[in-house]
């Protein structure tokens, strides 16, 4: 119900104003009327939306209303009072200054309080037409995790890099080959690896720091580079393997593994981003079986 009390709102926070006598009626909900008035001040708080998008919004808040109104769905004094309460209390202000911020923007406490009344109501109806429908199971909760939130791998390694052209021959591609493994060789019978990289390594940049690259997260080493240090232990020299810069050799320096938070820990957050997921393709269905059932009417613009 929390996930639906902030995301279900239909973005209806228009405030709609008193009837006036003589108001034209644009739209019929049931029994229940839309005036211009409504839509004009729909217009005006929201003047990116287009004439026909505002109503149809006031139409969609209008027919969760109907459909609560069969319902017997109604929302307490106590209830209204609760969020009013609440929303006084995020703001610091005393009843007498919301009542005077309200004044301001042209609101009385009174019509104020009329549409967080429909607004509770709708969201209270959304929350008993859809509950079941966004609520998430554990299996779905558990494979979100899994993906949201995998074990961190970081892999710190240095590397000794012989280039080879794009337009390089075979026959040079073999030779630098060859010199890799020599190298290889050299450091596999106890060649340190750090003045090997600076006195053969044709990476400038790292050559100068005996071949090292850094630290990476999985994803960011060129993919051959991360297979080979993934299968090699920490300390140990593998390769050579080809890249499209050329070949190369590697040193692992380290590799660490950050755990993830538990689940427990982050539950209630993956289950708001299901509920949310599924909330918006499920409303969208109610609200057209809800337009099948209950009798709309949309009046022609005489204007």
């Amino acid at each position: 119900m929390r996930t639906l009390l902030a995301a279900c709102l239909l973005i209806l926070t228009f405030l709609p104003p008193a009837a006036a006598a003589g108001d034209r009626v644009v739209a019929r909900v049931g029994n229940e009327a839309i005036t211009l008035s409504e839509l004009e001040s729909a217009l005006d708080q929201s003047p990116d939306l287009t004439r026909t998008k505002a109503l149809d919004i006031l139409i969609e808040r209008r027919l969760v209303l109907v459909w609560a109104a069969a319902r017997n769905i109604s929302v307490s004094d106590q209830e209204v009072q609760e969020v009013e309460t609440s929303i006084r209390e995020r703001n610091s202000l005393t009843a007498e200054q919301f009542e005077s911020a309200l004044s301001s923007r042209g609101e009385s406490l009174e019509l104020f309080r009329a549409n967080l009344r429909e607004q509770l109501t709708i969201n209270k109806a959304l929350g008993a037409a859809l509950g079941s429908q966004t609520r998430a199971s554990e299996s779905e909760l558990r494979e979100l995790y899994s993906t949201t939130y995998p074990p961190s791998v970081q892999f710190e390694v240095s590397h000794i890099l012989l280039t080879v052209d794009a337009d390089a021959t075979p026959e040079e591609d073999a030779l630098a080959r060859e010199k890799a493994e020599e190298i290889l060789s050299e450091i596999s019978s106890g060649a340190s690896f750090q003045s090997m990289a600076s006195r053969y390594s044709q990476d400038a940049s790292s050559a100068e720091n005996g071949g090292r690259l850094g630290t990476f997260k999985e994803g960011e080493l060129l993919p051959e580079l991360e297979e080979l240090a993934a299968k090699v232990e920490p300390g140990e020299v593998g390769g050579p393997v080809r890249t499209a810069a050329g070949y190369h050799i590697l040193l692992l320096v380290s590799r660490t593994t950050s755990e993830p938070p538990s689940f427990a820990e982050v539950r209630d957050t993956l289950e708001r981003q299901l509920m949310m997921e599924k909330e918006k393709p499920a409303r969208e269905r109610w609200l057209d079986e809800l337009k099948e059932t209950i009798y709309v009417e949309v009046f022609p613009d005489d204007g």
